[in-house]
């Protein structure tokens, strides 16, 4: 195993004091410990099924979960030593071990990583309710990175397997009156607003696509629906989005932050996987073909 992979925290290793707290009474050295960016890990959900002795109440775990369900987190560098700390931290492998997962990065990339989850003998059948202090040192973490947190709520109420995203943006022919809006408006739940994120639109020919860019603004539409997982069965396949390999895929589902005019809401869009040397700008960020 490559020790220099990334690591994907998720809980509780998002907060720098509570970490700094653990290294200083372990005698533990994360200076190597430094943050690439924020990354998600799709269908996958926060869950609390492990008691933790040293928290007092249960602690995070991410497992597989169904279509739409998404834990977001940071990608971070550690070196060899670094590694062996959080091994020890994690007390690996007997109460979390090491996984490789897939992670799409706020740039639109897909990396592998490494992130601990719970080793299978430690999880229980039930609920195990975190205690209020490590339900809040998580937050803080969250916050910190400003990534969302009602995963965490969602987890902390045990409802872990259902997503808590329940908005779709699109900005090409699945528009309302595109091409194939045919095809998403069985899905889609409520009125369309209009809305907006940090992006540059590409010209591929028949259809547009997506990259993040905070230098760029794309427009488009938002969706509510009541059925998303099963919008984004049908919207995966259309798009060519690969669920076992998202680098794989001609476009990746990913989580966006939608500017609306009564707020901002996340929202699952599908980020264009590779951009072609024939794709052009659209400049207003507008698509109208």
């Amino acid at each position: 195993m490559d020790e220099r992979r990334p690591y994907f925290a998720y809980g509780s290793n998002l907060n720098a004091a509570d970490l700094k707290a653990w290294s200083s009474s372990n005698g533990a050295n994360f200076s190597s410990m430094e943050p690439i960016c924020t990354a998600w890990l799709l269908d996958h959900s926060m869950a609390f099924h492990y008691f933790s002795r040293n928290r007092g109440g249960g602690a995070a775990d991410v497992v597989q979960n169904g279509r739409g369900t998404a834990v977001p987190g940071v990608l971070f560098s550690l070196s060899d030593e670094g590694w062996s700390w959080m091994d020890k931290k994690e007390g690996s492998p007997r109460y979390y071990q090491r996984q490789v997962v897939f992670v799409v990065t706020a740039a639109g990339d897909v990396v592998e990583a490494i992130t601990y989850t719970v080793s299978p003998d430690m999880r229980r059948d039930e609920l195990v309710p975190p205690t209020p202090a490590y339900a809040e040192t998580v937050e803080t973490g969250l916050r910190n990175y400003k990534l969302p947190i009602e995963h965490l709520k969602f987890a902390i109420q045990n409802k872990a397997n259902k997503p808590w995203i329940s908005h779709l943006f699109v900005y090409g022919t699945l528009m309302n009156h595109g091409q194939r809006w045919a095809q998403l408006e069985p899905w889609s739940s409520g009125p369309v607003r209009g809305g907006s994120v940090m992006g540059r639109l590409y010209d591929l020919g028949a259809y547009p696509g997506l990259r993040p860019d905070d230098q760029g603004v794309v427009h488009g539409e938002l969706h509510r629906s009541d059925d998303l997982a099963g919008a984004l069965g049908e919207l995966d396949v259309i798009e060519g989005h690969n669920a076992f390999d998202p680098s794989e895929g001609l476009y990746i589902r990913a989580p966006v932050l939608v500017r609306t005019a009564s707020g901002s809401v996340w929202a699952w869009t599908y980020i264009i996987n590779a951009i072609p040397d024939h794709a052009s700008v659209v400049p207003d960020g507008r698509w109208t073909s």
